[in-house]
This record gives C-alpha cells, sequence and structure tokens, in this order.
C-alpha cells in the first residue's frame, strides 16, 4: 500500500511538472502563433482612380506646377492653373465618390483601434518592441490631434493595413516624412481624422521621395505645403483640397489582402521563453520517471 501511495505522489509530481509546462506553452499559441491583422482595408470604390477628390480645389502656385498622377474632381476648379493632371478630370464630383468615401469613412470609424493618447506625436510613438516612431500595421487612434514633428520621420515596417484615426487635426512639421519599409504599401495606409489635414512643406523636394504616404479621408480640408508630395490620394468630398507645387500620385502597389502576422521581436523573445519552460518541464518530467 505504501508503495501504491508513493507511486501515486511520484505520479502526480510527475503530472504536474509536465502541465506547469504545457500551461506555459499552449496559452503562447493560442495568443501569439497565428494572429489576425488588427486593421481592414475599406473598399474605396469609385474613389479609387483619384488622386483629388473636392468641392473645391485650389492651387497655391503657378511654378513649379502641381502633377496629380491619377484623376481628379471637383465643383469649383482652381483659379491658379496650371496643372498636370495624368488621370480624368471630372467636374463635378459624382454623387458615387461622396458615398463610397462616407462607406470608407464609417468602416474605418468603426473597426476596433489602439489608443495612442490624447495629442500625440508619430514620431514619439513606441509600440512594442519597435523604437519611437517605428508602427507596425494596425488600427491607431487618439482623442486628439496627431502631428509629425518637424525634420522627423516616421517609419511604416511590415506589409499589412495601416489605420490612423487622430481625434482632432493631423498636421505634419516641414521637412518630416514618412517611410514605408518591410513590405508596407501607400495603398495599405489610411487616415482619417476628425478635423482638418495639413502636410507640412518640404525644403528638399524629391519626385522619387514622398513626404508623406496613404489615403487621405478628411472632408474637413486637405492642405498640401509647398513641395508636401503625396504617394496616395486626398479625398475631401464637400471639402477643399489646395496644393502648392506638389506631387500627388495614386500608389501602384496592390493593396494588401491578408495574411498572417509576423511576430515582433518581442513575440519571439516570448516564444523563446515559453519553449524554454516546455522544454524544462518535459526534463523534470523524464528525470522523475527514471
Amino acid at each position: 500500500m505504501l508503495l501504491d501511495v508513493k507511486a501515486a505522489s511520484g505520479l502526480g509530481r510527475r503530472h504536474s511538472w509536465w502541465l506547469a509546462g504545457a500551461l506555459m506553452v499552449v496559452p503562447f499559441f493560442l495568443a501569439h502563433g497565428v494572429t489576425a491583422l488588427a486593421a481592414t482595408a475599406p473598399n474605396l470604390g469609385s474613389d479609387s482612380t483619384y488622386g483629388v477628390v473636392s468641392s473645391t480645389f485650389t492651387n497655391a502656385n503657378t511654378s513649379p506646377q502641381t502633377i496629380i498622377n491619377g484623376g481628379v474632381c471637383f465643383t469649383t476648379p482652381p483659379t491658379t492653373p496650371p496643372l498636370i493632371i495624368t488621370g480624368a478630370t471630372v467636374t463635378p464630383c459624382p454623387p458615387a465618390t461622396g458615398l463610397d468615401e462616407g462607406l470608407a469613412l464609417a468602416n474605418l470609424n468603426g473597426q476596433a483601434c489602439t489608443f495612442l493618447g490624447a495629442a500625440i506625436a508619430l514620431n514619439s510613438v513606441v509600440i512594442g518592441a519597435n523604437p519611437p516612431g517605428t508602427i507596425p500595421p494596425g488600427c491607431y487612434f487618439s482623442s486628439g490631434a496627431m502631428d509629425i514633428t518637424v525634420s522627423t520621420t516616421v517609419t511604416l515596417n511590415g506589409a499589412g493595413v495601416y489605420i490612423f484615426r487622430p481625434g482632432g487635426a493631423l498636421t505634419t512639421g516641414a521637412d518630416s516624412r514618412i517611410v514605408l519599409a518591410g513590405g508596407a504599401c501607400a495603398a495599405d495606409v489610411f487616415w482619417a481624422p476628425v478635423g482638418a489635414t495639413s502636410l507640412g512643406a518640404n525644403t528638399a523636394p524629391s519626385l522619387t521621395t514622398p513626404t508623406f504616404a496613404g489615403n487621405i479621408l478628411d472632408a474637413a480640408g486637405i492642405t498640401l505645403g509647398h513641395f508636401a508630395n503625396l504617394t496616395g490620394r486626398a479625398l475631401a468630398f464637400g471639402g477643399t483640397v489646395t496644393a502648392d507645387a506638389n506631387t500627388v500620385t495614386v500608389p501602384a502597389c496592390a493593396p494588401f489582402t491578408g495574411g498572417i502576422a509576423i511576430p515582433t521581436v518581442s513575440e519571439w523573445a516570448m516564444f523563446l521563453l515559453a519553449a524554454a519552460f516546455g522544454i524544462l518541464g518535459f526534463r523534470a518530467l523524464r528525470r522523475r520517471t527514471v
């Protein structure tokens, strides 16, 4: 009988070690093995072919010219031409563009987002183990304005959908930049501010290096500073888009259609830690069965 008790006691201890190891590993895989991306792209519908959608389209400079690589629609045309528009020019904007912009905004505003704080500078935001200003795919919102500080860079790193929802205005400082890295594409970046958008001037213009990236959906108005180049769309149905020697280019990359999120550095560390606990539990089990 004593032998049976000891055997049972040893079995219980062995199972407890194994259970401890399993409990360390299983939840990790449930939470981190295959994770869904935090954001999904809305359908822009008829807005997808336009670089600019507006009620009033103004152009503040005649030399150098503003270039729109895509279509443009407006009700009130610029009084200060010329413009170079490579796509169709439609006046006024078809009602479908307003409907599609509204549906896309409703989709963006209906998604669950990570709260970043009140008025925030995106170049100072820290997400996970990333350095300040390096942001992985996901949906982010603030209760106040969002901005990018003068002469700083925000890096969107990784293939996936990016949504930014400022609770106020969207403002970027002069000579600030958004860099796309790790498979990020301007077609998958969406900005949906409550207040107006104002992109700061660029004192060192380059047609190959955009100042800002993504689709801006903002009926409160969009102002592009001098030489502030945009790879994306300025969609302000019912509002005003103001250009000033800019180049606006509708993204050529294919929209992201879904996939498996790649773990961040911190997630890999958690994986290794969980695996180590699992191995320790298994080794303890083997020692107690000898």
